[in-house]
């Protein structure tokens, strides 16, 4: 990217059962959306990916699962920037950790600005307090992000529509899911329409909201233990074989690394 290109870009510096964060970004600013790794490891992950932390301005909550939190309080204190959650989302985090810091309460479905982009939150079907998708606005460029739900409401369809790129959930394989050793109860909990989308599920989802406008696509939240990246990938470029849409460039986001910035 230059300056006589301007884009807006999104890396993912990992995202999985065990930690979630993504920056979104631009020349002059940007902002992490959750913070699910230790502050030094989220550091270590944006200095790696070449993004100067001093750009970031805020720390956006998706929800309050610690896989998205963990490093949230830390990571804030040391960036000095705000949080921006939902009522319900901070209200849960805060029965966690009684020090936060500045938190900035939006409403879902209310949209906000954080430096040079708007935010606009929309609800999700997950079992947490209040959780919440993402679309990202910069100038002309749309960004949507889904990583945890159970199905594909029509507002999340909706809201992904017409993006630029995309970052969705592709979570677990059904039949790795039903051998895994993992309790009945979460086997059911992660099935529900409140838990997370198989890699059939995500597909389905792709097949509802892609449009000639989407060029970028993210496949997210993977489990380590109910699914394998390969899955995901095959899984997507059979998917976009099937809908003609061998122009989408499609990459699968890793628990241990970040992902190369996808700019737009």
């Amino acid at each position: 990217m230059t300056s006589d290109n301007p884009q807006v870009g999104v890396t993912v510096l990992g995202s999985g059962s065990s930690g979630n964060a993504i920056v979104v970004h631009t020349e002059t600013d940007g902002f992490l959306i959750d913070a699910g790794f230790s502050a030094r490891e989220l550091k270590r992950r944006m200095r790696e990916a070449g993004i100067d932390e001093s750009l970031i301005r805020a720390i956006i909550v998706s929800h309050e699962h610690g896989d998205h939190v963990r490093g949230l309080r830390v990571c804030a204190k040391q960036l000095q920037v705000p949080i921006y959650a939902n009522r319900r989302t901070a209200d849960a985090i805060r029965q966690r950790e009684k020090d936060l810091g500045q938190v900035h309460v939006f409403a879902s479905g209310n949209p906000f600005r954080v430096g040079e982009c708007q935010v606009e939150p929309f609800s999700i079907p997950h079992d947490a307090n209040d959780p919440v998708g993402f679309v990202i606005r910069w100038h002309d460029r749309k960004i949507g992000l889904a990583t945890d739900l159970g199905h594909a409401s029509h507002l999340v369809c909706y809201q992904l529509k017409s993006c630029d790129l995309l970052v969705v959930e592709s979570n677990h394989d059904i039949q790795m899911l039903s051998r895994s050793e993992r309790p009945w109860s979460l086997k059911q909990r992660i099935l529900s329409r409140h838990g997370h989308l198989s890699n059939a599920a995500s597909m389905e989802l792709l097949q509802r909201v892609l449009d000639e406008r989407t060029k970028h696509l993210v496949l997210a939240h993977a489990s380590q233990e109910c699914n394998r990246y390969e899955l995901v990938e095959e899984s997507i470029q059979t998917c976009l074989a099937g809908l003609g849409r061998e122009d989408i460039s499609a990459y699968v986001a890793k628990q241990d690394s970040w992902l190369p910035t996808v700019w737009v």
